[in-house]
This record gives C-alpha cells, structure tokens and sequence, in this order.
C-alpha cells in the first residue's frame, strides 16, 4: 500500500514548497539553519494542526493550499527512535539535540523519507522529506488544492495546542 503524505502551504510560497526553500530562514525542530528538508504529515488533519500552531491568524481564508504527496509501495523510510530522544523533545523552543537528528540524516543521505513523532500529537507521525536525495524524483506529487477551514473558523487557541 502506497503512502500519502500532505503538506499545507501559503499560496504565495507554492513555488517553494516542495524544494525545502525555507531551511535558509532558520532552525525548524528536526534541522539547523541551512539544512534543506521538506516537513509533511501522514495526514491533513495533521498537516493543518502543524500549520496553524505556528501561526496568529486571525482569518484562515482562502490562502492555503494542500498538496498531496504520494509515496511508492516498498519506499524506503527511515524512523527516530523514539526512545532515543530527549525527554523534552516536546518542548518550545525545541532542543538542539533534535536538529542534530535530522542534519545527520539529511547529510547521510540514506533514505530520502525521516518518520518523526509529531510534537503536538506524539502518537501520530510527520515526515521530513529530503528534496536532494535520488530517490525524491520517485515522489508523486499531485497539484496543490485549496485548503479551507469550515467558514466559523475564525483563530486558534495556541495556549490550548500546548496542552494538546
């Protein structure tokens, strides 16, 4: 069975999306400043709650776009190991140690796919993709569609997804 993975992204960086074009902005939880890794979800639900934690808005609108990212039968994928992390793995700013994690990774260049637990829901997974490694071409990837929240969604919570 094939995987699926998705990502949300503002409309106006569609271009970058899927290139790991902001790795030059600065540290993500999983990778140091200058490491190119791509951040998706097993689900959109998912995808969505990782979008949104990092960010005020006040309107979600329509100026979001998910892309539906579909994985080989028999691709290769690489898990942390979960019981190897910090026990504060969770927490905001994240620890340097997981950054450590993912550019060894990404320089190994040993799968093109990291399974990582997600820090909002530990019991459900994001995947960091790695646009440099061979094996990325073999990534279907399928025209962004609009993303739109149920029209009464109106902001969100971040002290309530802390508590998550």
């Amino acid at each position: 069975m094939s995987l699926t993975l998705w990502r949300i992204s503002h409309k106006k960086y569609i271009n970058t999306a899927l290139i790991g074009e902001g790795y030059n902005r600065g540290r993500g939880r999983w990778n140091s400043k200058g490491t190119a890794l791509i951040y998706t979800s097993a689900t959109l639900s998912l995808a969505a709650l990782e979008t949104l934690v990092c960010m005020e808005i006040e309107n979600f609108g329509n100026i979001f776009v998910s892309i539906s990212i579909k994985i080989p039968d028999n691709f290769p994928i690489k898990q942390v190991d979960e019981s190897l992390l910090p026990h504060n793995w969770r927490d905001t700013p994240p620890p340097e140690a997981l950054a450590s994690i993912g550019d060894r990774w990404f320089a190994s260049k040993t799968t093109a796919l990291l399974r990582v637990p997600s820090a909002i829901i530990p019991q459900e997974y994001n995947y960091l993709i790695n646009p440099l490694h061979p094996d990325f071409e073999k990534i279907s990837i399928a025209p962004p569609q609009p993303f739109i929240l149920d029209r009464n969604f109106k902001s969100i919570d971040k002290n309530l997804l802390t508590k998550l």
